[in-house]
């Protein structure tokens, strides 16, 4: 749904149910939330000390290149040992950037699962704070403007550090 048709709905409904009766709406930044959810924080958490140690043998691997590469610079080197160091170079070059990009996508891949996992316990938050304080509408994106009296983002945001609270 459009944010041009999210507020022509909202319109609509608005008009036709003060008609009826006074509906209750709250406004929610889901950007926010999934940033701020303790959720998220632990899962960021999790990623970095499964991943530090392959992030600390590329470290090592690079300034074993850079030793190489000082040494490549001495003058003093014979032809031989020259081109020996130089294949060991490129050879080392070559395992550090497939490293470093086997890192990159698997580490994207975790994100992606977690945040996902994340994303969909913010979404379950905000429908259980709604139903839990009797709301007819809560909205999200393509809102210019929320006023803080409509704007639930602190209070789903309460409800998601005590759930995490309940669950460790």
């Amino acid at each position: 749904m459009t944010a041009r048709t999210t507020i022509i709905f909202l319109l609509l409904f608005c008009s036709g149910a003060l008609v009826a009766a006074e509906i209750k709406i709250g406004f929610v930044d889901i950007p926010f939330l999934i940033d701020e959810a303790p959720q998220a924080q632990a899962a960021s958490s999790r990623l970095e000390s499964e991943f530090a140690p392959r992030q600390n043998r590329i470290k090592e691997q690079k300034a074993e290149l850079e030793a190489l590469r000082t040494e490549l610079e001495d003058d003093s080197l014979d032809a031989t040992a020259r081109a020996s160091a130089e294949r060991e170079y490129r050879k080392i070059e070559r395992r550090v950037k497939r490293d470093e990009q086997e890192f990159r996508e698997e580490l994207n891949i975790q994100k992606n699962q977690e945040f996902k996992k994340v994303r969909v316990n913010v979404l379950d938050a905000i429908a259980a704070f709604a139903k839990k304080h009797n709301y007819d509408m809560i909205i999200s994106d393509g809102v210019l403007f929320a006023n803080k009296t409509v704007d639930v983002t602190d209070k789903v945001l309460v409800e998601l550090q005590q759930s995490i609270a309940k669950n460790q």
